[in-house]
């Protein structure tokens, strides 16, 4: 009885703790909402899979120790933010381009693989990756002692209520539009994405270079 209790009790927190993290909107989670409200929350939620597929990686990244490299060279860790800068903003300009021609429909390479730029778009963030350094060294790493057992199964639904919460923001956002909004504003909506993408990118890059040249 103990046991189970212990079970449900790494079930039920891991899963209100993954809420909790995806609450924070990131950039994944915005292409989530735009492509749920372009193409269908279908294509949306394929796009926050591939995003908390970049979390779980993360994870199990973080507990073989590969990212403590970062903190542990502030060298390594400018690179880093430059590179995912760069990928970040070329992203954002293969989106701007859908808007300079709109006959050619392999503009976009990646509108097809949603769970692909959804896994790209979250991996190239570095502040997730630095959220979860900082996390896994306090909160989650609490739960180790429960054994290992427990401990992943705790890890396991933090990702499925990570993605739990981006279906309940994806069918919010496709009903508040629906209701609300007309589509001129969905198109002006998707825009904006576009250009904060756009300036995260160049303030990772800035940010990379001074942790470089520091």
């Amino acid at each position: 009885m103990k046991y189970l209790f212990t079970l449900l009790r790494m079930i039920i927190t891991g899963f209100f703790t993954g809420i909790v993290f995806a609450i924070p909107l990131g950039p994944a989670g915005m292409e989530s909402i735009k492509k749920t409200l372009n193409n269908g929350l279908k294509e949306g939620l394929l796009v926050a899979l591939g995003a908390v597929l970049s979390d779980a990686v993360d994870i199990i990244l973080i507990n073989i120790g590969l990212f403590n490299l970062l903190n542990e060279n502030k060298r390594t860790e400018g690179i880093f933010f430059i590179i995912c800068g760069i990928l970040i903003i070329f992203f954002a300009y293969d989106d701007f381009r859908k808007y300079k021609d709109k006959k050619d429909v392999n503009v976009n390479k990646f509108e097809s693989m949603p769970v692909l730029k959804g896994f790209l778009i979250a991996f190239t963030n570095p502040m997730t990756h630095s959220f979860w350094l900082t996390i896994s060294g306090t909160l989650i790493h609490r739960f180790s002692d429960n054994g290992s057992f427990n401990y992943y199964l705790f890890l396991l639904f933090i990702i499925i209520g990570m993605f739990g919460w981006f279906v309940i923001l994806n069918i919010a956002a496709l009903k508040g539009v629906k209701k609300f909004k007309s589509a001129n504003e969905d198109k002006s909506f998707e825009k904006i994405i576009i250009m904060i993408l756009l300036l995260l990118g160049m303030g990772f890059i800035l940010y990379g270079f001074c942790k470089f040249f520091r």
